[in-house]
């Protein structure tokens, strides 16, 4: 019995589902709701006192972190195997998954909040975003939550967070032969852990930060076209629309 508790729209979320995905894992959706402030009231914080998602729970026991949670089901589920066999390769491999988690994530929740997240919010009617902000069990953060809800999207914000997109474009580009993957021929759990930078360039209409990279621009087609890719991605109906970027 596997139960992922995660949040359609997470980065986070997306590189576990997609594990779950390639694997071919049956698994029983727990949606926490990032902006009703789900993942930080007391029924949530047991399972994880982190107030992070995703979290997975195998036969009752939790495990948490998302990369860790991708190596975890690589061990728990080996077939087919997501971490290559020789030792440098998986060194690589675990490489991305810890750039992704230490740079990449960083720049892509300021733009996922300036482009997704704060667009909802400002649209909500002013009583239910205090009923919402409410919940929230840290105020400073509910009241930095309700400034930067108006007004449009922060634009040195955007620009700081486009430029990082750029630097780790380049280091894919260079760390790419044509028509290979991250850990060498196979598509392993480094791909796994940009695989979320592709697809959320995509959905915020940044695709053309590609375009001068052509190895990662390659390899950027070749993930997204991948049928685990898109069974991993938000439902329609979960899914938040950008404002432009």
């Amino acid at each position: 019995m596997i139960e992922l508790w995660h949040e359609w729209n997470s980065v986070h979320s997306f590189k576990v589902r997609l594990v779950l995905e390639e694997k071919r894992i049956p698994w029983q959706s727990r949606q926490v709701e990032l902006l009703k402030f789900e993942h930080l009231q007391p029924e949530y914080l047991k399972l994880n006192p982190a107030g992070l998602v995703p979290a997975l729970v195998h036969d009752g026991r939790v495990v948490t972190e998302s990369s860790v949670i991708c190596q975890y089901l690589d061990d728990a589920f080996p077939q087919p195997p997501l971490m290559p066999p020789e030792p440098h390769a998986r060194a690589q491999a675990r490489a991305w998954l810890k750039y992704f988690d230490d740079e990449v994530h960083g720049a892509l929740r300021i733009a996922s909040f300036q482009l997704l997240y704060r667009p909802l919010l400002a649209a909500l009617p002013p009583d239910e975003l205090e009923a919402r902000l409410a919940r929230h069990p840290d105020p400073q953060r509910a009241r930095a939550f309700r400034e930067t809800s108006r007004g449009a999207p922060d634009a040195a914000a955007l620009a700081g967070a486009k430029e990082r997109f750029a630097r780790a474009i380049r280091r894919l580009d260079e760390a790419l032969p044509r028509g290979a993957w991250l850990a060498g021929s196979a598509f392993t759990l480094g791909d796994v852990a940009m695989a979320p930078f592709a697809e959320r360039l995509e959905h915020l209409g940044l695709s053309r930060l590609w375009d001068a990279a052509p190895r990662a621009k390659d390899w950027m087609h070749r993930v997204l076209a991948r049928p685990a890719v898109i069974a991993a991605g938000a439902p329609p109906e979960h899914r938040f629309a950008p404002v432009s970027a």
